[in-house]
């Protein structure tokens, strides 16, 4: 049988009651057994929907035109008993939100089973192969479970005896993330789609799971369709590369050709808006967004309007595709914009600008960063003495109640999420929070905003001690604002982009002219026009999305804002366009900043103070450029030594100077 994965000229539509929208516009690649190619692109480009399509999942979504095929089989004609068998044995796919894709009721190991359970086989031959490689299931329910427990360990799962008999809503999103590929991995695919699985991982456990996924590759013949918007991970794991743009693919071919010599305007400033080690602080180059509605597709490039080498004709004209080698092409016309330059196509240049916000460490020195500013290590400064957030001491327990007799003679086994941690943050400081996933990160944050309630030690905000957000008072719930990681969930799809970033001022009992016009000021400081107010949420792209985030967050004029992930969904520029704006915004209101990433290339460019976590217990701490540049904790160097990409950032280095 043909394992390979051809797709022709793919369209894909939404009916929706403003019209139809075509998310994907003719896309044409194929994946052949044992190679990883890559899909990269920024949020809404049609990576997801193509992806989702190739198995006939994409439920809302219609194909009009063009086929899929694998296995000998179009899919797009398939019958649906077909298509439960190829997805049972030969396809499997890692979506990108695992708590939508994994089922609440059921737990983590009952989820890989059900997985196993699943995969049918029709063929004597096949019959034959998994029935020599499973013969430990087929001997009872305890060599079942020592399977389930093998491929948890495979997909990265530490201790996952540990975890096997776990709710997902118990575990880190990471650790879902990776329950996610041992589902996928326990089916023995001959093709594994996996979109962004990497998305929220920190970057042991991200290098981990991607060695997994490549000695995959290599062990079991598998071929994999991978989808991120991290050139890092592409650069590291993928043997061809296709960047999308609105629907199409623009550039494609290997991956160290095309990284090397980026030939289509987008894909160079994607490259060129990747944050450098070397200009902590700078503004960060980014694509000038589309102001244009587009209710039709225009009939040129759909980069046009963003591109200042465009040309009527590239503007009125399908684009051909240009041979730029052997094994690399692109879709632009216009040699001009062919051959420029990032700086040249670039929407602003990594330079300082006019106004900056200083910010001190532990030694007296400050750094300046608005984002889109300078930052330069200065004596003294002028931060505020006291501290906006103090956390003394504090440390989470949980208790597990896993039985009825458990619960009732108070047995149960604790877990200890965040342990002895103190930190101080002052006003105009940024600090940046990472670690392994499970670390405990996100329990401190909860702590801080009052999410949660410390098992012992102390919150204060603006030198108040502080409980659990019920016990607060007014003005000290508004002290605190919050971005969560994921930005659709976290916007209630069925309320205007208005009534959203309203929702925390209704809450304080705001009338409806003052939050009119605290929303319109709010939409303007985050870069966004006023009429964006009457919008719905699923008519944002995902980073318009994470601003408007970012002012619901800004609402009640907070003094410290807590980010989760901030930027972990988003492409290069739209990341680098909104680091730019929580800069400009740092500056212009003195705020202080928590920032939890597991991307070490953010924490360098926007933080002052760095506190690594390992295990609940904070592992180093210190000024940013100090414990990046010479760790002292062996964790801390595990973390740095991990990241992905080495080659991505010379070729963007290359790309900038070029």
């Amino acid at each position: 049988m043909n394992k390979t994965l051809t797709v022709e000229d793919l369209h894909v539509e939404f009916n929706t009651h403003n019209g139809t929208i075509s998310a994907v516009d003719g896309v044409s690649f194929e994946v052949t057994p044992g190679e990883v190619v890559g899909l990269v692109g920024e949020s809404g480009c049609g990576k997801t929907v193509t992806a989702r399509s190739l198995v006939r999942l994409e439920d809302q979504g219609t194909i009009t035109h063009g086929k899929i095929y694998f296995d000998g089989t179009d899919l797009t004609q398939a019958e649906d008993h077909v298509l439960e068998r190829i997805r049972s044995t030969e396809l499997a796919s890692v979506f990108q939100d695992p708590s939508a894709a994994l089922d609440p009721a059921y737990t983590v190991g009952e989820q890989v089973a059900e997985a196993l359970r699943t995969r049918r086989t029709s063929s004597p031959q096949s019959v034959l192969r998994e029935l020599v490689a499973d013969m430990r299931l087929l001997s009872g329910a305890s060599k079942s479970e020592t399977a389930v427990l093998e491929f948890m360990a495979e997909a990265g799962i530490e201790q996952p005896e540990k975890w096997v008999n776990s709710y997902p809503h118990e575990l880190s999103g990471g650790q879902c993330q990776r329950v996610l590929v041992a589902a996928a991995i326990a089916r023995r695919p001959s093709l594994l789609i996996a979109d962004e699985p990497t998305t929220a991982l920190d970057t042991t456990t991200e290098a981990a799971l991607l060695d997994r996924l490549d000695r995959l590759t290599e062990s079991r013949e598998m071929s994999m369709l991978f989808i991120t918007h991290d050139f890092g991970v592409v650069a590291e794991v993928c043997d061809r590369i296709a960047v999308m743009y609105d629907g199409k693919i623009v550039e494609r071919g290997a991956v160290d050709d095309l990284l090397s010599n980026p030939k289509h305007p987008y894909t160079k400033s994607l490259l060129h808006s990747i944050p450098q080690r070397s200009k902590p602080g700078t503004t960060l180059p980014s694509i000038a967004e589309d102001r244009q509605e587009h209710l039709e597709r225009p009939p040129g490039c759909a980069f046009a309007n963003r591109c200042p080498k465009s040309t009527d004709h590239c503007r009125e004209t399908a684009q051909p595709s240009v041979s730029v080698s052997e094994s690399h092409t692109v879709r632009c016309s216009v040699p001009d914009a062919r051959a420029a330059s990032a700086r040249q196509l670039a929407g602003v240049s990594a330079q300082p600008t006019r106004t900056d916000v200083r910010t001190g460490d532990a030694n007296g020195h400050t750094r300046r960063w608005n984002g889109g500013g300078h930052r330069s290590d200065t004596e003294g400064g002028d931060t505020r003495d006291d501290p906006v957030v103090e956390v003394s001491r504090v440390t989470k327990s949980f208790r597990h109640t896993e039985s009825f007799v458990e619960r009732f003679v108070g047995t149960a086994k604790s877990t200890t999420a965040v342990e002895n941690v103190s930190l101080s943050l002052r006003s105009g400081q940024t600090m940046g929070l990472v670690g392994e996933s499970g670390s405990g990160k996100s329990t401190l944050i909860e702590l801080i905003a009052g999410l949660e309630t410390p098992t012992t030690g102390t919150v204060q905000l603006n030198g108040e001690l502080v409980g659990d957000i019920d016990s607060r008072t007014t003005v000290q719930r508004g002290e605190i604002g919050v971005v969560f990681q994921n930005h659709r969930q976290s916007i209630n799809p069925r309320q205007s982009i208005s009534e959203a970033i309203a929702e925390p001022l209704v809450e304080h009992g705001w009338n409806r002219e003052r939050c009119q016009s605290r929303v319109e000021t709010l939409l303007s400081e985050v870069g966004l026009p006023i009429s964006y107010a009457d919008r719905s949420p699923r008519q944002l792209s995902g980073g318009q999305l994470q601003r408007i985030a970012i002012a619901r967050a800004l609402a009640l004029r907070p003094s410290v804002v807590l980010l989760d992930e901030p930027t972990a969904s988003l492409d290069a520029s739209t990341q680098a366009a909104v680091l730019n704006l929580l800069g400009s915004l740092l500056s212009e209101h003195g705020l202080a900043y928590i920032i939890v990433t597991h991307d070490l290339a953010v924490v360098r460019h926007v933080s002052d103070h760095i506190a690594v976590m390992q295990e609940g217990q904070f592992a180093e701490t210190g000024p940013v450029e100090e414990v990046l540049s010479n760790p002292t904790h062996s964790h801390t160097r595990t973390l740095l030594n991990a990241i992905p990409g080495e080659k991505t950032e010379a070729t963007a280095s290359l790309v900038r100077n070029s």
